[in-house]
């Protein structure tokens, strides 16, 4: 789903993009180059269309049916970009939480990353805004997210470090207390994370 931008919005940032390339010294109307700012546009429409959608709007929860243990759901690709440069960072979101009376269904999980990540982000926001999204619709026992992710505004600019992963997690409710539930979650996810005793 592309973010609906108007169409006086759209013509302004097709003369931008081309002020970019002539900055650059290019030539806007090479053949090369010559759909390259609509293109430009239409591809931020769909990398920013979390902006116009809402989490409510894909919640769907059942019935638990007396299930109140744990439940992981691993490896949700996602892709975003940094809104310190606009840089993209990809990576995996890892979720567990356990039940209320409530579950949620299990592809809407990956919708709520999608719509979350599908904004200009910085990874602490989008662990937290995961996991508020969880704590708000399903209204868990407790809930785990951890994020591990690659910025390419670290591997391709800047320090150019290959290989750099940021690691974020958010921890609630029974999460907080059991350390054998954490423990539990990051071995369902094979994490390489090193869990330490907590006292």
């Amino acid at each position: 789903m592309k973010h609906n931008i108007e169409v006086s919005n759209k013509k302004d940032l097709k003369n931008l993009i081309e002020k970019v390339l002539l900055a650059h010294g290019e030539d806007p109307n090479r053949e090369g180059l010559r759909d390259t700012p609509k293109r430009v546009v239409e591809m931020y429409s769909e990398l920013l269309s979390g902006y116009g959608q809402n989490v409510s709007n894909v919640i769907k929860l059942f019935d638990s049916n007396g299930y109140s243990d744990l439940v992981t759901v691993c490896n949700i690709d996602f892709y975003s970009l940094c809104e310190h440069h606009m840089i993209p960072f990809y990576g995996q979101v890892h979720i567990a939480y356990i039940p209320n009376s409530k579950v949620l269904g299990l592809s809407k999980f990956a919708r709520i990353v999608d719509i979350y990540s599908k904004r200009l982000q910085t990874q602490e926001n989008l662990t937290r805004q995961i996991s508020d999204a969880i704590e708000k619709y399903v209204n868990p026992d407790g809930s785990i997210v951890y994020i591990e992710a690659e910025h390419l505004c670290v591997s391709m600019r800047g320090v150019k470090k290959k290989g750099f992963l940021t690691k974020t997690s958010i921890k609630r409710g029974i999460f907080e207390r059991d350390q054998d539930l954490v423990k539990q979650f990051y071995q369902d996810t094979d994490s390489r994370m090193e869990v330490k005793n907590e006292s």
